[in-house]
């Protein structure tokens, strides 16, 4: 668990050193006992950091250097949360007004008291403890019992260079593949063409069988050529160890004391004439790859070229070194080469598991997830037992703790927490946490991302917002193959992911030893260390999880997460120091349990859904940190006139329902709001102060009153959308409930003609397309609803040439009866969703339309009397880049026949489509 051990642990020190570092810079520092404290201390635990990152990089640390570890790690949380206890308090004072102000100017001698006592002791101790802790390292000598890892193990990958051929399963799809793509375009023997260097670059998560995969192209190819190599490089290579033993697979010789130049130069000098095959196995580091690359000459005879990596960026800069090259992402086994794997491991048959074990063998596949390390390892550790189904739950249920335990699983825990150790601290620490989330849980991105920033993971970058930074992270552990996108959006953009069961295993045993969450899920109840950092209940259909009566120190909890439905209110008064507060699965919250909201004062993120919280506390604005509202599903009249004092608050989320202050421009930080409704112009006008607004959902009407008023209002909203789209606007949901006209009046391109707005809805039925959409440049989704439908309307959509992803609801009429599309425009489109309230019509493609529309969802009303001629022509076939279509198909009046005809049609022509596009459908 080396890697394991600097995750928390730097997590919390970094935060602390850049809040003690930002104190020395203010006020704070200037009282001379304070600061002469607070520099000692920010100096002393930098130390003790360096020597923690050193520490991580050892090889089965010893006891005592786990131990202290994690006293530093405890110590570091109680300094910050004294360090923000002390800072919040201050704020709230300086933030004073009226008799609140009186009182605290004529204390201000008391305050200057301050320092010389209650925050001087407590710093005083603090320093002591710190001193403590770090005299221990040196009494005990850590530095010296820490032993750098090094190179000296056994290669877990050998075994499978000895595999036999009729033990794998599912391998010839992907090695006739890989093999398909290596020799694809190349020379007869006989043709005297001259071929070019070639590559295939294999990459996927660990486990996934990579080697194994790689092993069995070479095998088959080797003999094709003059001469073969199969290397094996690992996360710490000895590149000097690897291109010598390169020269020894390729049949020439090299000598040890040989540098690494010299031993480049004998390879390329060796290769120079030869058509040669060399495979380059588990790559880990660009740098790596670099050297490496340095072998690899081309010499125009044909040579091809293998190499595997867990890292997409990695697999794709190698394939960026030579034209003609591809990236092959290794997928799982499919459930039913799952069962093959796992049935012969076992019973030495694919078919031979006994019945009253499917099920249970099926619950386990799921936790292996396609992994064949995984499936072999598991089955292994099965064979060894009895075909009791008592032995096998007892294996199911405990797939967690055996990673621990067991000897057969200790081969697979390495695999798979090779590519964990490899993550640099600011990744382990985001994706430990993780752990608060329940096996399997389907994950947003968008709310992960604000968790991580509410809890201080996120590192400032001047030129990123925090947003910005914490999504490279997202995209690092996706690139790194540590999560699995299960939602990925029309723009490339992941939605949704989940974390393969073995992985979640892994991070939550992780998060366990190292104290970063703490999950209560009625199976873990049994034991809680002494303080709390995070807590989570896991909630679910059986069993209510209540917070144990025992648990002491609340005051040092910082995240507090529910997942599943509940019946109860968990208790969640007194934490001080919480910094992410979502209850978004209490939904039986009311107004007297969220009384205590104003008194934390360190929270960032909140989520309420209850729509028996009908109001909140005024005291919501003491939350000077607040940067996360959402109370959505409540049922607020209106929000409390101190929320504008949230100078922080970033997102704010709200029912339509919900009436805001007027006062809200003053919230300059705010980048998203949604789903407000107002007709006050107050309140239209504030919002073009938010020039940070990036993403806003408004419900607009027009107000009672004389003309003028109305006039002036909707001047009001044309003049703030205007101000928004020339800053920062990237996505606007607009839902008018005033005559049409408005939104159709050419004055509203105005207010368009942007080059930051991105996705654009329109919440309620037009008559026609507005002509000014004509002017988008840059829009990339857009969501209609027309009620009647002309050419000229489609002609418009057409125009915009950077659309991607394009929603239409219509209830009117097409063109004769027919909606046909063309190919001239929405060549960029990707995504289309059609839902045509039309009896009788469907859309037509004819040849060239959309040709790079990827996903196709279509929702139409089939005549009583059917399909003219009864032939059915969707024109799918006219889509080239068509991977997914689903269709629901509403009777409408027609006879159940027709419905079966037309859901045939569907079939066939994908059936039929060269890319053998998924398809669901459903018949109302």
């Amino acid at each position: 668990m080396a890697g394991a051990l600097v995750i928390a642990s730097t997590g919390a020190m970094e935060s602390l050193l850049c809040k003690l570092s930002s104190m020395l810079e203010k006020e704070y520092a200037k009282k001379k006992a304070v600061g002469k404290d607070l520099l000692f201390l920010r100096n002393e635990l930098s130390s003790m950091n360096t020597a923690m990152h050193r520490y991580a990089m050892a090889n089965e640390p010893d006891p005592q250097v786990k131990a202290w570890m994690k006293e530093v790690r405890e110590l570091a949380y109680d300094i910050e949360d004294v360090v923000d206890a002390f800072v919040a308090r201050n704020e709230q004072s300086d933030g004073a007004t009226g008799i609140k102000l009186f009182i605290i100017n004529n204390v201000r001698k008391l305050r200057e008291l301050l320092p010389s006592c209650a925050v001087s002791q407590a710093i005083g101790e603090l320093k002591n403890q710190v001193l403590e802790v770090n005299d221990r390292r040196k009494r005990y000598k850590l530095d010296a019992s820490v032993s750098i890892a090094g190179c000296g193990y056994i290669d877990s990958r050998l075994p499978s260079f000895y595999s036999k051929i009729g033990a794998l399963v599912g391998i010839d799809g992907p090695r006739d593949k890989i093999i398909e793509l290596l020799m694809e375009d190349s020379p007869e023997e006989d043709g005297g063409l001259v071929n070019q260097l070639k590559m295939v670059s294999i990459t996927g998560f660990g486990g996934l069988g990579k080697t194994t995969l790689a092993i069995q192209v070479y095998q088959k190819m080797k003999w094709r050529f003059d001469c073969a190599g199969f290397v094996f490089v690992s996360q710490m290579p000895d590149v000097k160890r690897i291109l010598l033993d390169l020269l020894s697979e390729l049949g020439a010789s090299g000598n040890v004391w040989d540098n690494e130049r010299q031993l480049i130069d004998k390879i390329r000098e060796f290769l120079h004439d030869k058509r040669y095959l060399i495979v380059i196995d588990d790559i880990w580091s660009m740098s790596d790859w670099e050297i490496l690359k340095c072998v690899l000459l081309e010499n125009n005879s044909g040579s091809r070229i293998i190499t595997t990596t867990r890292i997409l960026d990695i697999a794709t800069l190698c394939c960026s070194s030579f034209k003609g090259s591809s990236v092959y992402r290794i997928k799982p086994l499919s459930d039913t080469d799952s069962k093959r794997l796992f049935s012969k491991r076992i019973f030495h048959d694919e078919n031979s598991c006994p019945s009253h074990l499917q099920e249970l063998s099926e619950l386990i596949l799921r936790k292996c997830g396609g992994l064949p390390l995984a499936i072999l390892h598991i089955a292994s550790l099965l064979a060894t037992k009895s075909n009791s189904k008592e032995e096998w739950e007892l294996v199911l249920n405990s797939i967690g703790s055996a990673l621990e335990n067991s000897h057969t699983l200790q081969g697979l825990k390495r695999i798979l927490l090779l590519s964990f150790y490899d993550l640099p601290p600011h990744l382990k620490t985001c994706l430990l946490y993780l752990s608060i989330y329940p096996e399997d849980w389907k994950i947003s991105s968008k709310i992960l991302i604000r968790k991580w920033i509410s809890e201080g993971f996120i590192a400032e970058d001047r030129c990123k917002r925090l947003d910005q930074v914490a999504e490279s992270y997202f995209n690092e552990l996706i690139n790194r193959s540590m999560i699995l996108p299960v939602d990925i959006s029309y723009d490339g953009g992941v939605q949704f992911f989940q974390v393969h069961d073995l992985v979640h295993s892994i991070i939550v045993s992780m998060s366990k030893e190292e104290n970063f969450v703490t999950v209560i899920d009625g199976q873990r109840c049994s034991s809680l260390p002494e303080k709390i950092r995070r807590l989570s209940l896991h909630f679910n259909d059986f069993k209510d999880v209540v917070m144990p009566a025992n648990m002491t120190n609340r005051n040092c909890i910082r995240s507090f997460n529910i997942f599943g439905i509940t019946k109860q209110v968990p208790y969640f008064m007194d934490l001080q120091s919480l910094r992410v507060l979502d209850l978004g699965y209490c939904s039986l919250l009311e107004n007297h349990h969220i009384e205590c909201l104003g008194g934390m004062l360190q929270l960032r993120y909140l989520v309420l859904h209850s729509q028996f919280i009908t109001e909140l506390p005024n005291q919501i604005g003491n939350l000077k940190h607040l940067e996360m509202l959402d109370v959505t599903l409540c049922s607020i009249l209106t929000l409390p006139e101190t929320i504008v004092q949230l100078r922080k608050l970033a997102c704010l989320n709200v029912s339509i329902i919900t009436k805001l202050p007027d006062r809200i421009g003053s919230m300059q930080c705010l980048e998203e709001l949604s789903h407000i409704s107002s007709n006050s112009i107050r309140l239209v006008e504030d919002l073009k102060c938010l020039t940070k607004l990036r993403n806003l959902a408004i419900a607009v009407e027009d107000p009672v009153g004389p003309e003028s008023h109305r006039l002036r209002y909707r001047g009001a909203v044309l003049s703030s959308l205007n101000e928004l789209g020339r800053h920062n606007l990237r996505s606007l949901s607009l839902n008018y409930k005033g005559d049409e006209s408005f939104i159709l009046d050419p004055s509203m391109a105005s207010c368009f003609s942007t080059r930051h707005l991105r996705k654009f809805t329109i919440e309620r039925t037009l008559s026609r397309v507005p002509k000014w959409m004509s002017t988008f440049d840059n829009l990339m989704r857009l969501e209609l609803y027309i009620s009647r439908m002309e050419e000229s309307d489609m002609n418009i959509l057409k125009e915009i040439p950077t659309l991607l992803f394009l929603r239409l609801v219509f209830t009117g009429h097409a063109p004769h009866g027919r909606m046909v599309i063309d190919s001239h425009g929405f060549q960029s489109l990707q995504e289309l969703y059609l839902l045509c309230f039309i009896p009788g019509m469907w859309p037509l493609f004819l040849p060239g339309a959309m040709q790079k529309l990827q996903k196709y969802h279509l929702t139409f009303k089939l005549h009583k009397v059917g399909c003219n001629g009864g032939v059915w022509d969707f024109g799918l076939q006219n889509l080239p880049s068509l991977q997914h279509i689903s269709a629901i198909i509403v009777p409408f009046g027609a006879a159940g026949e027709d419905a079966l005809d037309a859901e045939d049609a569907i079939r066939s022509a994908t059936s039929i489509h060269p890319n053998q596009p998924s398809v669901e459908i459903f018949v109302q």
